[in-house]
């Protein structure tokens, strides 16, 4: 599945952390999961995710700093 480009599953009920095997989907563009339940830290794997270009986690209980890695989004769009 690592040709997924684009995924969204905002508004769904989701809790827990958000799972870092997503970090492997390198041709990942979007990814939308606001209005979750999704908590934690941003995973170190998403430092692969280079083609991201919209990126949405708004109404997660997200805790600790902006990650570096955002840095090596250099397509991103949205945030």
């Amino acid at each position: 599945m690592t040709t997924l480009e684009e995924l969204f599953l905002e508004d769904n009920q989701l809790l827990g952390s958000i799972p870092p095997a997503l970090g492997n989907l390198i041709n990942l563009r979007s990814l939308v999961v606001s209005a979750n339940n999704l908590s934690g830290e941003l995973p170190e794997s998403f430092g692969k995710l280079r083609n991201m270009t919209d990126f949405r986690i708004d109404g997660n209980p997200i805790s600790g700093k902006i990650p570096s890695f955002i840095g090596n989004w250099t397509k991103l769009s949205r945030l």
